[in-house]
């Protein structure tokens, strides 16, 4: 007997708005609820200006908190880039408050880069303007990025993130993990995960298709008569 039958486990995701079971894209794509609250910049304005799928998100979760020199180096190479990006960035709300960001001899003018303390994480994946996301790879954001369609910059930073890095770069194909020198991933580094993703090279293309085809799978299992849609309705049966 598999133990998943002896102790009558059900595999149930991804967890995703009820409106996406239907398979088609709502407007609404919130989950309802945020850990925190959102910034009280117009970030959809923002994206709403900005070109289909030309935006960098980056975002690291609610819990992870990264050393100032690699946030110095992810700024580089993101304004090195020369890519407009939407830093979801928690430490400092203050100055996420502000028009501009100066941090140390860089100031981020709104018209280069957005960052906010806070989002609607759903909502911004699932908004046209979002080319790819950068993430530490966390199982929510991971599973949120593959239902809305778009490829990871995986940097995991503990726990369960290095396997889901690794799943998403050699299992499914949806991705890439940047590399780190001392633990550090530099700003080049960033640059060339981009520029795989972001432009239409042949490893950039295969991603892009691999994640159109796990998207179609993911909202295929939360949909009335889907894998997880079943698990669920025998879950509740059982009780």
């Amino acid at each position: 007997m598999r133990v998943i039958d002896k102790f009558k486990m059900f595999s149930i995701g991804p967890l995703v708005p009820s409106a996406f079971s239907d398979g088609n894209d709502p407007k609404d794509k919130s989950f309802g609820c945020e850990l925190f609250d959102k910034s009280e910049k117009n970030y959809h304005q923002w994206l709403d200006s900005r070109p289909e799928g030309s935006v960098v998100y980056v975002s690291f979760g609610s819990l992870a908190v990264l050393k100032k020199e690699q946030e110095i180096e992810i700024l580089r190479g993101l304004l090195e880039s020369e890519r407009p990006f939407l830093w979801t960035r928690r430490k400092g709300e203050d100055e996420g408050k502000k028009k501009n960001l100066e941090y140390d001899d860089v100031i981020i003018d709104e018209k280069l880069g957005l960052i906010v303390p806070w989002c609607s994480q759903m909502e911004v994946l699932c908004h046209k303007s979002i080319g790819c996301f950068v993430t530490h790879c966390g199982w929510n954001s991971t599973m949120e990025s593959l239902v809305s369609g778009v490829p990871i910059v995986g940097y995991p930073q503990f726990s369960d993130q290095t396997t889901n890095a690794k799943m998403l770069e050699e299992v499914w194909g949806i991705g890439v993990r940047a590399k780190e020198v001392e633990g550090i991933v530099k700003r080049e580094e960033l640059k060339r995960c981009l520029g795989i993703l972001m432009e239409n090279g042949e490893k950039g293309e295969e991603i892009k298709r691999n994640v159109k085809k796990w998207r179609i799978l993911a909202l295929g299992a939360v949909k009335i008569g889907g894998s997880s849609h079943d698990n669920l309705k025998k879950f509740i049966e059982g009780l």
